[in-house]
């Protein structure tokens, strides 16, 4: 019988595929794209094009180029229950330049299919906080403070699946206010929640170490913005449930702006296997540029297409190689653009400046020892990622004294490094957005729970069977960094250089999250897990240790946070913004920005859910365009 009813899914399944080829076309194939102009086109096919393109579509004539496959079959990213770790077919890592620490060695990762990161993201959504989306808009940036930019995140987004009474009694909770229900992404929960006892463990253990400060949060969609903790393995797109056929199926991008039946657009088409070369730009008399179109060419090599455009041109290629492809066509800082021959069209000196990243304690694994209950701990042989996520504020994780002494150093921060390796374009940039930061940290101290500004994060997670891994996370660097190319061949990956934990104020910062690690691995009931020596074994500082010592360890094991921003910054020119609060790049009538390279301040603590929320604003802002002209 089950046989039977598993058959005719498939059959619905297949033909509810096949249906897509009627409406959006996916193709690898230039050839099927025809001559004529498309309305919009937008470089890249990741997690905010994808969105962006689903909404310009429903009216409009869109092609999306995206250089990676369309992995729809691939189960490998699917599967939401993938191990994590698991290589994954849209994944690769690029060489940062020479870091900080270790031997100076670092790469990041990046991704190449259709949905991008969210096709290979751990499946968290962290909404931003009152206090960041406070300090985006005084940057002057004005539209994007909270009450403008939390909607988008509620009524358009989310699709929620509340836990069925079985998941409840398990564990899960939720707030609904919190959530949306009649959005394209799916969010639910693990069916059936899982490990029980680390569970409880890693909730008990984060409210000694953290005094009972940190509260305990029953919806991780609220618990960043309150400044609290979730435990339960609430991981956002754990599964897309427009139908019981996608039921516990990854809701990527793709699977939530594209693929899907009621997600059709005949005025969408997807190129895939195709890199953008560069934009085709024309000049006005006024100076202003136009964008006409872009150059495209196989990714694995072959001949170049154009393909013109009569409205506008979003780019959505990401932080690293979005500002790659506007100096490749002649927009950034002429000197520079000169110096490898590339002939200027507009001087904008912010592409490629204001880059940042955050960093990562990830390499710490603590062995459980072996009278655990592995079941109850691990879920047997899976491998679970945020069973608990604790969001700790500034005053948290420092205390009272360390958080002035940040304060200082924010208000009087030094921009003579940042200047020298062009991370910045002038002084006024840093000290203006530290400036503003400090200030959100004032609003951290309020009692409020709408109002803290987080700086670190907790993250525990079972790599395998016998061990725990405590994720520990620095969320809003100070740090400043460059994306540039060194050739005009645009086959070759820009330089990242994300200058990690080159300002006083972000190792401090590390240095207090490495030290509440420590405190964690040997506080019950966490440690009662571990074997009697985990921290020890581990490599990690005792607590007590010398800031030196924990620092020298912090340099030596940190790895990229994966969240990169800001390398085209929405802000003001004069401080290097590259975009407008419309988007808009200066200088240009029609070539926006929509991707995470526009946020120019580290407030989205996991940048998913903000990035879906940066293209359904850029969505709306670009129709409200199109409206004002008829």
């Amino acid at each position: 019988m089950w046989k039977s009813v598993d058959l005719v899914l498939d059959y619905i399944l297949f033909f509810t595929l096949l249906g897509l080829v009627r409406s959006t076309v996916i193709t690898d194939d230039t050839s099927d794209l025809g001559t004529a102009p498309f309305e919009y086109i937008i470089v890249g096919g990741g997690t905010t094009a994808l969105a962006v393109a689903n909404r310009l579509a429903v009216n409009h004539s869109v092609l999306v180029v995206e250089r990676g496959p369309d992995l729809v079959n691939d189960e490998v990213i699917n599967d939401p229950f993938t191990k994590f770790g698991t290589p994954s077919p849209c994944h690769f890592q690029i060489d940062l330049a020479p870091q900080m620490g270790f031997n100076g060695s670092r790469m990041i990762p990046m991704t190449y299919c259709l949905g991008g990161s969210s096709s290979i993201n751990t499946m968290i959504g962290s909404r931003p906080t009152f206090a960041g989306m406070s300090a985006i808009e005084a940057l002057g940036n004005p539209g994007w403070g909270w009450n403008d930019f939390l909607p988008l995140l509620h009524a358009k987004i989310r699709n929620f699946s509340p836990p069925n009474p079985t998941q409840r009694a398990e564990g899960a909770d939720f707030i609904a206010v919190v959530h949306g229900f009649d959005g394209p992404v799916g969010v639910s929960f693990a069916q059936p929640l899982i490990a029980p006892t680390l569970q409880n463990a890693a909730k008990n253990t984060t409210n000694t170490v953290f005094e009972g400060e940190v509260a305990l949060s029953p919806d991780m969609g609220d618990g960043f913005s309150g400044g609290e903790y979730c435990w339960g393995p609430m991981n956002a797109s754990r599964g897309l449930r427009y139908t019981t056929l996608q039921m516990d199926r990854r809701s990527s991008s793709a699977w939530s702006y594209l693929y899907p039946q009621a997600q059709q657009r005949e005025g969408l088409t997807v190129l895939t296997g195709h890199r953008v070369n560069n934009l085709l730009t024309s000049t006005g008399a006024g100076g202003n540029v136009t964008a006409t179109g872009i150059l495209i060419e196989p990714t694995a090599g072959g001949t170049t297409s154009t393909f013109n455009v009569s409205r506008e041109v979003v780019l959505s290629a990401g932080t690293i190689y979005s500002p790659a492809i506007l100096q490749r066509s002649g927009i950034g800082n002429t000197t520079f653009l000169q110096s490898i021959g590339i002939e200027p069209v507009l001087d904008l000196p912010g592409v490629g400046a204001n880059f940042q990243d955050q960093i990562l304690l990830t390499n710490v694994s603590f062995s459980l020892t072996p009278s655990a209950n592995i079941t109850n701990v691990t879920g047997g042989g899976e491998v679970l990622l945020a069973v608990v996520v604790a969001h700790p504020t500034a005053t948290d994780t420092l205390g009272s004294n360390g958080t002035s002494a940040v304060d200082k150093m924010l208000r009087n921060i030094s921009a003579e490094h940042a200047l020298s390796t062009n991370g910045i374009v002038t002084s006024e940039t840093l000290t203006t957005q530290a400036a503003l930061i400090a200030e959100a940290y004032q609003i951290d101290r309020t009692s409020s729970p709408l109002h803290v500004f987080s700086k670190t994060s907790l993250i525990f997670y079972t790599p395998g069977p016998t061990s725990i891994n405590v994720w520990a996370q620095s969320v809003l660097p100070l740090s400043r960094g460059t994306i540039r190319i060194n050739t005009t061949d645009p086959s070759v990956d820009p330089i990242a250089d994300a200058q990690y934990l080159t300002t006083e104020v972000d190792m401090i910062i590390a240095v207090a999250a490495a030290r509440k690690v420590s405190s964690i691995a040997v506080t019950p009931p966490f440690s009662d897990l571990l074997i009697e020596n985990a921290l020890a074994e581990a490599g990690v500082p005792q607590v007590g240790a010398a800031d030196e010592e924990v620092g020298q360890w912090v340099l030596s094991t940190y790895t990229p946070g994966t969240h990169p921003i800001g390398s085209n910054s929405m802000m003001p020119k004069e401080l290097g913004g590259v975009v407008s609060p419309e988007l808009l790049v200066y200088g240009t009538i029609n070539l926006r920005i929509a991707d995470a390279s526009i946020i120019p301040l580290s407030v989205f603590p996991h940048t998913t859910l903000g990035l879906y929320g940066v293209a359904e604003k850029a969505a709306e802002m670009i129709l409200q365009t199109v409206a004002a002209e008829s």
